[in-house]
């Protein structure tokens, strides 16, 4: 048996579940506590209390990792989606 893949599916990256406390800079400076729980070479899942804007333009800011520049694809109940501007070196 073969599975297939929708129409318009688009493949990612292997994702690695992880627990990093984390920083997202809003396009306007605020800073929004977050926790990552999911990461791949092109996004990340992450966990805040506050509300995320879709298709926002942010930064997360990782502490021993830096800053890296994303944008908001998805969010609901205190959960969202990004993906990295640039692909990120997991190694």
């Amino acid at each position: 048996m073969r599975f297939m893949r929708a129409p318009g599916h688009i493949k990612r990256a292997p994702r690695v579940s992880t627990w990093h406390r984390a920083t997202l800079v809003a396009s306007d400076g605020r800073e929004i506590p977050c926790v990552v729980t999911d990461l791949s070479s092109g996004g990340f899942k992450l966990k805040a209390d506050r509300t995320i804007l879709i298709g926002e333009s942010i930064r997360l800011r990782v502490d021993r990792y830096g800053d890296f520049p994303a944008q908001i694809k998805w969010a609901i109940a205190g959960e969202a989606g990004g993906e990295f501007l640039t692909p990120v070196d997991l190694d």
